[in-house]
């Protein structure tokens, strides 16, 4: 998330959506009664002559929303408000009645808050640090799949078919092929984005030193070994190698991993350090008693997304921390197995 100005004491935090991660921290963010700032579109009647009563002109609008409803939808990267509009930049666009924003990465917006609490900053704050970043790519001669890695989001970006077939490749097609994805790898990169290749054979080495020959990603280029398919299961599967796990050691992915790993042995080991499904984690979050918790991305499709909001703010108002798992990765798969959210506690409740 960029925070281009945040003053709690002002009641206002101006910003723009980088991640589905972000979109995940708006939605504990975002309150019913806050004013949402942004850009939008907005039909407006024409009161020609000759126009259609039941026609209008889509506008674009900077419009001031007093929020009512909010709904995450993950899946698909996007987040939902309704409600009135209590500011507008064109004089013709009514206020009356209920106007929708669909909030997606990229977006910007000016979040206002009668009071900003101290979880909100700290939400805020923690989301503004940025993580390591990578552009993950799965690759043999026949193909190649191309992601991206943002905290515990993994984006399959594009998959590139090289038509090789058979054992003999043409020259001319490998050469065709390769430089697609060095293109590809190239538009996807940001600064600082840490390249990651695998995939069987040598067709990993040839793009690594391809794309070392950019002075820009020079010293940026991974190869890993241990994979043996490409494409887009390629880089799913390229998250779970030691080699990756260990390039990537101190981040959110691989925290994440470890909290549900080691839920799962409590769990089958039967102790009562434990707690999933929403109303067990409430009440441990309640008793203070949750040291850390990992949630599906999907949940909000599982459970009452206010209930969600509270239990996670409550976990943090008391020092737990909270992870968001990528759904189509497996341990986020585990997670959603176990009711969308697991939770790793201080000490031993009372067995359910």
């Amino acid at each position: 998330m960029i925070v281009s100005s945040f003053s709690p004491k002002h009641g206002h935090c101006s910003l723009t959506i980088e991640s589905a991660d972000d979109l995940w921290v708006l939605r504990r963010l975002i309150r019913k009664g806050d004013v949402v700032v942004t850009r939008s579109s907005r039909v407006v009647k024409l009161e020609d002559e000759f126009s259609r009563p039941d026609k209008g002109e889509r506008v674009k609008v900077t419009v001031a929303l007093q929020v009512e409803e909010i709904h995450l939808d993950s899946s698909i990267e996007r987040l939902r408000l309704r409600g009135f509009i209590r500011e507008s930049s064109d004089e013709s666009v009514t206020k009356a009645g209920f106007h929708s924003l669909t909030l997606t990465p990229g977006y910007s917006l000016t979040l206002r808050k009668e009071r900003w609490r101290e979880l909100d900053t700290r939400l805020v704050e923690s989301s503004r640090r940025s993580s390591k970043r990578f552009v993950l790519v799965a690759i043999d001669r026949r193909e190649a799949g191309v992601g991206s890695l943002a905290g515990s989001h993994l984006s399959i970006i594009a998959t590139i078919d090289s038509g090789a077939g058979g054992k003999m490749v043409q020259e001319s097609s490998s050469q065709q092929f390769m430089r697609k994805v060095s293109d590809l790898v190239r538009g996807a990169a940001k600064d600082q984005d840490i390249i990651v290749l695998a995939g069987p054979g040598h067709t990993k080495n040839v793009l690594a030193n391809m794309l070392s020959l950019n002075t820009q990603l020079s010293g940026r280029v991974r190869v890993v070994d241990g994979l043996d398919i490409a494409g887009a299961d390629g880089v799913r599967s390229l998250v779970k190698l030691p080699s990756f796990q260990k390039l990537a050691a101190d981040t959110t992915l691989v925290e994440i991993q470890r909290l549900v790993s080691e839920s799962v042995r409590r769990i089958a080991a039967g102790e009562s350090n434990v707690a999933y499904t929403l109303p067990r984690v409430l009440e441990a979050a309640r008793a203070g008693a949750v040291e850390s918790c990992a949630v599906s991305d999907n949940v909000f499709s599982l459970v009452d997304e206010e209930q969600l909001v509270e239990t996670l703010d409550e976990v943090e108002s008391r020092g737990g921390k909270v992870y968001m798992a990528d759904s189509t990765l497996e341990f986020g798969k585990q997670v959603s197995s176990l009711g969308g959210i697991v939770a790793l506690l201080r000490y031993r409740l009372t067995a359910y």
